[in-house]
């Protein structure tokens, strides 16, 4: 194994892992990402709005 290949597996598997480790906040960012457009996923991001609100308050209140 080279050394490129090394820092690349590295790197990957960090980013991953930070990923993974997410939670809630990655996972509906990505389901808003791939829900479809304006109007046809319009109702999904809704429901991905009110049931990551709770959370998403809890996690970054220390923001404010």
């Amino acid at each position: 194994m080279t050394l490129e290949v090394a820092v690349a597996s590295a790197l990957f598997v960090g980013v991953v892992a930070y990923a993974v480790f997410g939670g809630a906040d990655f996972g509906s960012g990505f389901f808003d990402l791939t829900a479809g457009g304006a109007r046809r996923g319009a109702e999904v991001r809704t429901l991905v709005d009110h049931s990551i609100g709770p959370v998403w308050e809890a996690n970054h209140v220390w923001l404010i």
